[in-house]
């Protein structure tokens, strides 16, 4: 891919280690072409940009979001790894939370979001550990679109468990970064990447965050911008619901009890296909099969359709997202009743 001077000139200014050094760079000329006689870094970064696959977005660019540039602090580059067009798509929903996320949280997730899939959201999130993995483990499983936005470049992955998981994404969704290659996962980055994960969405879901999660920087950085912000309650004496509770009291953001109290008061309506327009591959149809009979658990319908946890776990996601069962409490599953 070839670039002008000025895209060049930011490709060189993002390499400079903090945000407001660069941005007192940029605004200091008409031009960032201005910065530099001599793009030679530059043109060997695109070289190997080139080699990786990795695209380029500035905030000069008539492609760049037009949602991030009313933020405060826009970045000014945006690499990228996957199909931009995701982008720009108006249906985007941060899903962010607490790393270690408790049996609660796992199964507020489970049940959220394949409900927000099925009503054409897009989850964007962060490919941290927890919330934020599961939010596109389960995308990338029913075959959904998802935008993860890193702290690295995008030669490497934070954390490394992530690598394929990354890769993944990049098949049918996108991955972003403002910062260059080369950038390693430093603390400071990640408080900044959270105001381009809530910048890019409409709204930020939180299932789960204890009192110094992360994720409460984006809802902080979504209040800010605009953003709905919507969060689940939990107990008040689970130390990973805290952060939740906080927000609530505070009044800073709305209560998600359901799906659709998200769902329903971002416009949208949850998709549901007709039964018999359903078309299932052989795996489905066998855990179809067995569940049809009445609900069951988990672990019976592994030892009766015998498949293990991970292959059968990626079938019921992809069936709860086409709207043919539904998990219950106590990790039972049913077939929905045609109406």
């Amino acid at each position: 891919m070839e670039y002008n001077k000025d895209q060049k000139a930011l490709i060189m200014l993002s390499q400079v280690e903090y945000y407001k050094v660069r941005r007192k760079q940029f605004d200091s000329v008409k031009r960032p072409c201005e910065l530099y006689d001599d793009y030679s870094v530059a043109d060997k970064i695109i070289e190997e940009m080139n080699r990786l696959g990795i695209g380029l977005i500035t905030i000069l660019d008539e492609d760049y979001p037009p949602q991030l540039k009313d933020l405060y602090d826009p970045p000014l580059t945006l690499y990228y790894k996957g199909d931009k067009n995701w982008l720009y798509d108006k249906n985007l929903l941060a899903v962010v939370g607490t790393r270690k996320v408790s049996t609660y949280g796992k199964n507020v997730m489970q049940n959220f979001v394949p409900a927000f899939i099925k009503s054409g959201l897009i989850v964007v999130s962060g490919l941290a550990r927890g919330v934020d993995s599961i939010g596109h483990k389960i995308s990338v499983e029913s075959g959904a679109p998802t935008i993860a936005v890193v702290a690295t470049g995008l030669d490497t992955c934070y954390p490394s468990e992530n690598a394929n998981l990354m890769e993944e994404i990049v098949k049918n969704g996108v991955v972003i970064s403002e910062y260059p290659l080369k950038t390693r996962p430093f603390s400071y980055r990640f408080p900044e990447r959270n105001r381009i994960i809530s910048g890019l969405s409409k709204a930020v879901f939180i299932p789960e965050a204890g009192d110094k999660s992360g994720s409460l920087l984006t809802a902080d950085d979504a209040v800010e911008q605009g953003r709905e912000l919507f969060v689940v309650p939990g107990s008040i004496f689970s130390a990973l619901s805290v952060g939740c509770n906080k927000k609530i009291k505070e009044l800073q953001a709305s209560i998600a009890i359901t799906p659709e109290d998200v769902i329903d008061a971002l416009g949208y309506k949850t998709k549901r296909e007709e039964k018999q327009a359903v078309q299932l591959n052989f795996d489905e149809q066998a855990i179809v099969n067995v569940i049809k009979d009445g609900r069951i658990h988990l672990y019976e319908l592994m030892e009766k359709s015998g498949m293990n946890i991970a292959v059968i776990s990626s079938i019921l996601t992809r069936l709860e997202i086409m709207g043919v069962i539904r998990k219950l409490q106590g990790n039972y599953y049913e077939i929905i009743p045609t109406v």
